[in-house]
């Protein structure tokens, strides 16, 4: 597939050229986009930004669902957490909070992101298991081989501040390595307070502090590479508004192994492992006032436990180049909720809930005939899920707690699935300036051990932030998706426009729907005294989505240039007349860009039409069209230094981004039941150095 650095449209500014080990820059890589030569890839180093997710809101098609300050999830035409595989430094983490708050993009710091990259539609299958909502790559920056035996040290400090949430953010990478060896190692930390919105008013809790290290070592002899890595996250006191608990704590690391060898004649070999261990702590009352009094404080302790393995082999076949791929990964979830107040309130959330996947591709890419590329593939993938048996302090004397509790137990909690996917993606050039392209799949995903394993009615939905409680669906099918998409790229001279238009039909998708069966709605009317008795269960439906997405670019002249994106995508029930929830309106961006050899200046417009297709059935909230305004600036005054400034939403606009959630937290300047704003003017300087 063709790749390129996406002129960032959106982003601040123009990258500056390469400093010493290419360290000073990172960039969005948009797989599928024959850009151009001499556009240019986004220097996040000069944004405000504390997560990697940030930055999809850049990207044609893509969006982030953000329920807190470092809880993003990511989403790409209208599909979102699970169904975007999302994949770290090569591993595919696995969340260790059952409400998603802490997202796989989220585990990588902006400022030590070396590169985000996003399949423009259809996913290949060799992309990852489970791409029915598309795929999307993370790349950590780390140490790098050098062309000689003499060792040399680089390396980049940098540092940012935002006035909207007096935030202050931090990180040094330090590398030491020559053609044979390399290490490095890299520290970070993001603190800051509730950010404000419509003059002095603040989200809270909007808080977050997460301090974040690696380390790392390679060696390379002869044509086999061997590499090691280790990262470690600790996040502090961190809100999430739109969900009903805020992380107290999350801690742990993964550990990554990967080998690559050369066979000569095209041929090579890559082999990756990971193991993660992490635990989570979150609770209701510690940074908000709503768990309080009544005996209503409530805390989680979540686990995951996991790792994974992979070996690609590549090798030339029939006048392209054939991939074969094994890969497989492994979770275990435990989550555990008591009560700081009330000694004997316990309850097994999930005990012991596995999802393993073991995966096998075939993919074959290359001209089938003068300027007509081919790149299709096969994966199979079979899951197998199994949960060991839960309980409920209530559960006693065959009340609605015990029958609901002994129904799951007795049921059959082993389940498989066994899933095809399938992707065909012709690409024709019609002319030096302009290139079809038309493909089509078949892509699957399992239900989630949330959907699958949730017993009790409860919030624990991945990050669904709907404030509806669900049970989950022991018996649920794999979603089965039917996609199209055609499009066009048309370059020539100072212009450059790529639209892509899209079709997805989906069966079995997985949403709630409200449960008909008594005891489960008992259950919520006695744990909530009766203040809410309609429960949600995960349940088979039909779907489709549709729509387009647009770049382009214009230069004006040698330093002048004019570029943006527009992205539109419509959810709807095949099998009801509603809609699909947390789907982005019509939205576009646009920005000018003056660049000299040592400094750029950007002004950026970003536009979002009202959204009044919204979901019935969790009672989500139509929301306002809003237009922002945002400049920056960038200087680099020595070799090495890089420095940002600006201001974003520099008219103060009170808006509520539709991606965004519900207020749930008491003691905010928001309302409990109103959407969380949009952060409002934010003036933020960056610096870095690199060597």
């Amino acid at each position: 597939m063709k790749h390129s650095k996406l002129s960032l449209l959106s982003a601040a500014l123009v990258a500056v050229s390469a400093q010493a080990a290419d360290y000073t820059n990172q960039t969005i890589i948009v797989e599928g986009s024959s850009m151009r030569p001499g556009t240019f890839g986004v220097a996040p180093d000069s944004l405000a930004l504390k997560d990697t997710a940030a930055l999809l809101k850049r990207v044609p098609g893509a969006n982030v669902n953000r329920n807190g300050p470092l809880t993003g999830i990511a989403s790409y035409r209208g599909q979102f957490g699970s169904r975007v595989n999302a994949v770290v430094d090569g591993m595919s983490w696995k969340e260790v909070g059952p409400n998603s708050m802490d997202p796989p993009l989220s585990h990588i710091p902006a400022s030590l992101t070396e590169s985000l990259t996003v399949y423009r539609g259809i996913a290949p299958v060799s992309s990852g298991i489970e791409t029915i909502g598309g795929s999307m790559t993370a790349e950590s920056r780390k140490s790098k081989f050098t062309n000689s035996s003499d060792f040399e040290f680089h390396g980049l400090t940098s540092f940012g501040y935002s006035e909207s949430d007096n935030g202050l953010t931090s990180s040094v990478l330090g590398t030491y390595a020559n053609d044979s060896h390399r290490f490095h190692t890299s520290l970070s930390q993001e603190k800051g307070g509730d950010y404000e919105f419509d003059g002095s008013k603040s989200v809270d809790p909007s808080q977050y502090d997460r301090d974040a290290y690696t380390v790392g070592y390679g060696t390379k002899f002869g044509s086999q590479e061997i590499g090691f890595n280790y990262s470690h996250n600790d996040t502090g006191h961190t809100g999430s508004p739109s969900l009903p608990m805020d992380i107290i704590w999350v801690r742990g690391g993964i550990f990554s192994a990967d080998y690559s060898i050369q066979l000569g004649e095209g041929r090579s070999l890559d082999v990756g492992y990971y193991y993660q261990d992490m635990r989570h702590l979150m609770n209701n009352f510690t940074l908000r006032p709503n768990g309080v009094g009544g005996n209503r404080e409530r805390q989680n302790l979540t686990t995951v436990d996991g790792g994974g393995l992979s070996a690609v082999y590549h090798m030339p076949f029939s006048g392209g180049s054939l991939s074969l791929g094994l890969e497989g990964d492994e979770s275990t979830h435990d989550g555990l909720i008591t009560s700081p107040t009330v000694a004997v309130f316990r309850v097994d959330n999930f005990n012991g809930a596995e999802r393993n996947r073991y995966s096998g591709f075939i993919e074959w890419k290359g001209d089938i005939s003068e300027g007509l590329e081919l790149e299709t593939g096969v994966r199979y993938t079979q899951v197998e899920m199994d949960s060991d048996d839960v309980n409920h302090h209530m559960a006693m004397m065959g009340n609605p707690f015990q029958q609901l509790r002994d129904s799951f137990n007795n049921s059959d909690l082993s389940q498989t699935d066994h899933n095809w996917d399938f992707d065909a993606i012709l690409r024709q050039t019609l002319s030096n300036e302009l290139t079809a392209e038309i493909g089509f799949a078949r892509k699957t995903r399992s239900a989630t051990y949330q959907e699958r394993y949730l017993w009790i009615p409860l919030e624990a939905t991945g990050g669904l932030a709907d404030n509806r409680v669900y049970v989950g669906d022991v018996n649920l099918d794999s979603e089965t998706a039917y996609q199209f998409e055609a499009g066009l790229e048309y370059a020539s001279g100072a212009l450059y426009v790529a639209p892509r238009a899209f079709y997805h039909r989906i069966n079995d998708y997985i949403q709630g729907q409200e449960i008909t069966e008594a005891t489960a709605n008992t259950v919520l009317g006695l744990a909530t005294g009766g203040a809410s008795t309609t429960v949600l269960q995960f349940t088979n439906i039909d779907a489709e989505l549709y729509g387009m997405d647009v770049e382009w670019g214009y230069e004006l002249g040698a330093n002048l240039r004019l570029d943006g994106t527009v992205s539109y995508v419509r959810g709807k029930r095949r099998d009801a007349g509603d809609n699909l929830y947390r789907i982005a309106p019509l939205n576009a961006r646009a920005q000018l860009t003056f660049e000299q050899d040592n400094w750029s200046v950007a002004t950026e417009v970003e536009a979002y039409s009202e959204q009044n297709d919204v979901a019935a059935y969790n009672a989500e909230q139509k929301t306002g069209g809003y237009g922002l305004l945002h400049v920056r600036a960038e200087l680099q005054p020595a070799s090495g230094f890089n420095i940002g400034l600006g201001v974003e939403n520099i008219l103060d606009k009170n808006y509520a981004d539709h991606t965004a959630a519900i207020n749930r937290a008491g003691g905010s300047d928001v309302a409990v039941g109103d959407k969380v704003p949009g952060q409002g003017r934010n003036v933020y300087v960056t610096g870095s150095y690199g060597w």
